[in-house]
């Protein structure tokens, strides 16, 4: 693993990107696009730092765990476009957690 603090920080600003947006979407406010892009760019950097590893940090599982069932759980909130783009970046977001956790 390259260095750790530096991984470590891209962890956390994952985290804290991944609530601002999950907030977001459940608020209400819509979903934004831009947040998304940054959140897949953000696990694309942690996959390519933590691709010798065996595992990964526990703070990153818990978010995976629930990615999916917390994007896809609000999308009733909005009109059916919406719910369809909600629903494509829950895929997509989950498709770029696995790639954190698989080689």
């Amino acid at each position: 693993m390259r260095d750790i603090a530096s991984t470590e920080q891209l962890i956390a600003t994952f985290i804290e990107t991944w609530l601002a947006f999950d907030l977001r979407l459940r608020e209400g406010r819509g979903l934004d696009e831009r947040m998304e892009a940054h959140l897949l760019g953000l696990l694309a950097n942690i996959a390519e730092r933590l691709a010798p590893a065996t595992s990964i940090p526990k703070s990153l599982a818990g978010i995976f765990v629930d990615m999916w069932g917390a994007l896809t759980s609000c999308a009733s909130l909005y009109d059916v476009p919406t719910q369809q783009r909600v629903f494509h970046a829950a895929d997509r977001l989950t498709e770029a957690a696995r790639a954190v956790c698989v080689d």
